[in-house]
């Protein structure tokens, strides 16, 4: 059975000062979308434009997105979207990474609201079901993404003894060894970076608009059960302008 390839992509708001404005960036971002395939991708940092902008530019998928301030339209989203033909829809939800989850706000010491997007699918191929994520931790709260990730764990967690497999992919504002790092691969879910059985691309995610390459800050969770066949981070070469992150792909295989 063919693997579930997995993908998260933070494409950067539109910010009309950048050198890269969305407009100039959009039909490059969805060749590189279409062109990585994914089965399930998540995204981060998408305004309502560009959340329609992926919608109609990626028509083999459905979606599910809100935005973060209002639980509408308001503020970036965190997409999630996923084939149809290869899944089918159960569930689809949000909450807000905060002390009240159900509602938009903003949580502890973060600067921003920060909400998760998820939905849950039974695959076609082999009736496995998904509980698949989209994140984006904030980037100034240290104690935010500590309690941010400790929130994600526990749903993960709840998914997982439910008999779902979560997949937690998106922007985790932190770096491999930290607080927030530690506390999302400490059981259930592994870096899927980790424990892949091939790994190729830059192990930095983070590039701004130049050719430089940062940190490793976006992220693939899985459980330990998955097989991770293989992980790329797509080269610099792969993406300019798309974005000021750079995307990630992991193959999966769900079944034990």
């Amino acid at each position: 059975m063919a693997p579930v390839r997995a993908s998260t992509f933070n494409v950067r708001y539109d910010d009309p000062a950048d050198e890269y404005p969305w407009d100039e960036r959009r039909s490059r971002v969805l060749e590189t979308l279409d062109r990585i395939g994914p089965d399930l991708l998540g995204c981060q940092e998408a305004l309502a434009h560009q959340y329609d902008d992926l919608r109609a530019g990626l028509e083999a998928y459905d979606w599910h997105g809100v935005g973060r301030r209002d639980g509408e339209r308001e503020g970036e989203f965190v997409p999630v979207a996923w084939r149809p033909l290869r899944f089918e829809c159960l569930e689809t939800g949000a909450f807000w990474l905060s002390e009240t989850p159900a509602e938009p706000s903003v949580g502890w010491d973060a600067s921003l609201p920060r909400v998760a997007t998820w939905v849950r699918l039974r695959d076609r191929e082999h009736d496995e079901t998904v509980w698949f994520c989209s994140v984006h931790l904030d980037h100034r709260g240290e104690r935010a993404r500590l309690e941010s990730a400790r929130l994600l764990r526990r749903r993960a967690t709840d998914r997982l003894e439910e008999g779902d497999v979560p997949v937690v992919t998106g922007d985790a504002n932190c770096t491999v060894g930290s607080a927030p790092h530690r506390t999302l691969t400490m059981g259930p879910l592994v870096d899927a970076r980790r424990v892949a059985s091939e790994r190729s691309g830059p192990a930095g995610t983070f590039r701004g608009f130049d050719d430089g390459i940062g940190d490793r800050i976006d992220y693939v969770f899985v459980p330990s059960t998955v097989d991770v066949r293989q992980y790329r981070t797509l080269s610099p070469n792969e993406t300019t302008p798309r974005s000021d992150h750079l995307p990630v792909v992991a193959d999966l295989e769900l079944e034990d």
